[in-house]
């Protein structure tokens, strides 16, 4: 990260001296939010159930510099806290240059937004979406680091099809960069799918690391202007080494000779697409998207070769309704839901692995206000209805699991 912040500053300051009339084609932009997130029973981040929590904050500050009439570059600084995500540490959000060749072909590279759906290059800017959280069934705040952003190179362009209207297509390829578990509650998310599988067996799965191989993919976006309506589809393919620690839960006894072990394996995404629709008209906004994602685990245990331990279809989708009052208020309905298994909308494979029949689903019903203050500031309050827990239990009691529960979300926004 040093090596790449190093190369940013660099390239800043190669611009900065062969740019003419800099001044005047610098851009400084920012953004600060502030949340408040109250859960009932069970808990969306720590200690959301019990007093609601603040830790629900973002602040990021984008340079960006127009070199000439087709080269552009730009970079993004994020410091964000989500429970025990984040902590306010700065990171490096996306960091590219984008050179413009026409309308139909363009190339940038660098640190590059993912295009997934319409909304994952988006999802850092408040004040450009009604709710203060995208639905979960599809942009899952946990998946985030690996969705959010890729270091490679895109491709994409924007043809014109006459009276049909305009295709917008976007070709990437890269890599990943996988944060630690701390800042990662996916990793968690794997470790609890593993270990309750080899807890049985008396073994432990920790201190799970990643190490990206390949990631790429693509999207295409029909946008009929005369109409107001858009339709989309996105595939990512991603592959990733796994690296952990295997424990022997009870040392000195039973079949394993060993009290900890280093082990390997594989995570691959794979059958992942998302598929997205919109309409506009006047004050009325709809969009529906819908998400599949194959999450394969493999890890090579006492053998080389390496043994399945998840390999079931996740499946999200949702359906959004806006309208806007005037050039203030937008009212938004949501109703979102999420299988862990796609074939499973009963909660069968949650019960075998010795859970509760509702770690299988997710079904959220969400209302919420948006009031804009004026062009800066914003805010925003919502209401969810909640059946099922899939995605959503890291970090209750698991004495006070709720399958029935609602969260109250309260945001404030300034943008410049």
């Amino acid at each position: 990260m040093k090596k790449f912040l190093a190369t940013v500053l660099v390239v800043i300051s190669w611009v900065w001296l062969q740019a003419d009339n800099i001044s005047e084609r610098i851009r400084l932009n920012g953004f600060l939010s502030q949340g408040y997130i109250y859960t009932t029973d069970n808990d969306l981040i720590p200690n959301s159930g019990k007093n609601g929590s603040f830790e629900f904050s973002e602040m990021g500050l984008t340079f960006s510099v127009d070199v000439s009439e087709r080269l552009s570059i730009g970079v993004q600084f994020l410091s964000r806290d989500y429970g025990s995500v984040g902590n306010f540490d700065v990171k490096l959000d996306w960091a590219f240059a984008d050179y413009n060749f026409s309308d139909a072909f363009g190339i940038r590279f660098g640190k590059i937004k993912t295009p997934i759906g319409f909304f994952n290059t988006i999802r850092d800017i408040d004040s450009l979406r009604p709710l203060a959280l995208l639905p979960q069934a599809v942009y899952d705040e946990h998946m985030r680091p690996v969705f959010t952003a890729h270091n490679g190179i895109d491709i994409y362009g924007n043809l014109d099809l006459g009276e049909i209207g305009l295709l917008d297509y976007v070709i990437f390829c890269g890599t990943v960069n996988h944060p630690s578990a701390q800042d990662a509650p996916y990793i968690l998310q794997i470790q609890q799918t593993i270990n309750s599988q080899l807890n049985p067996n008396g073994l432990n799965l920790a201190d799970i690391r990643f190490d990206n191989e390949l990631f790429y993919g693509g999207r295409l976006i029909l946008d009929l202007e005369k109409i107001g309506f858009r339709i989309g589809g996105t595939y990512v393919y991603h592959n990733a080494r796994m690296s952990a620690t295997l424990q022997n839960i009870v040392p000195g006894l039973g079949l394993y000779p060993f009290n900890t072990l280093p082990v390997t394996g594989h995570m691959e995404l794979s059958n992942c697409f998302f598929l997205s629709a919109e309409l506009r008209v006047g004050n009325l906004h709809l969009v529906s998207e819908y998400m599949e994602l194959l999450p394969e685990l493999r890890l090579a245990l006492f053998t080389p070769e390496e043994q399945v331990f998840d390999d079931d279809t996740m499946q999200g989708w949702y359906a959004m309704g806006s309208f806007m009052f005037g050039d203030r208020l937008t009212l938004t309905a949501v109703y979102e839901r999420f299988l862990g298994k796609k074939n499973d909308p009963k909660g069968t494979g949650a019960l075998e692995d010795g859970n509760p029949a509702f770690f299988g689903w997710r079904h959220d019903l969400t209302a919420g206000i948006r009031y804009d203050i004026s062009f800066n500031w914003t805010l925003k309050l919502e209401y969810h209805i909640i059946d099922g827990l899939s995605k959503s239990y890291l970090f209750s009691d698991p004495d006070d699991y709720q399958q029935k529960w609602n969260m109250l979300i309260a945001k404030f926004s300034f943008n410049f």
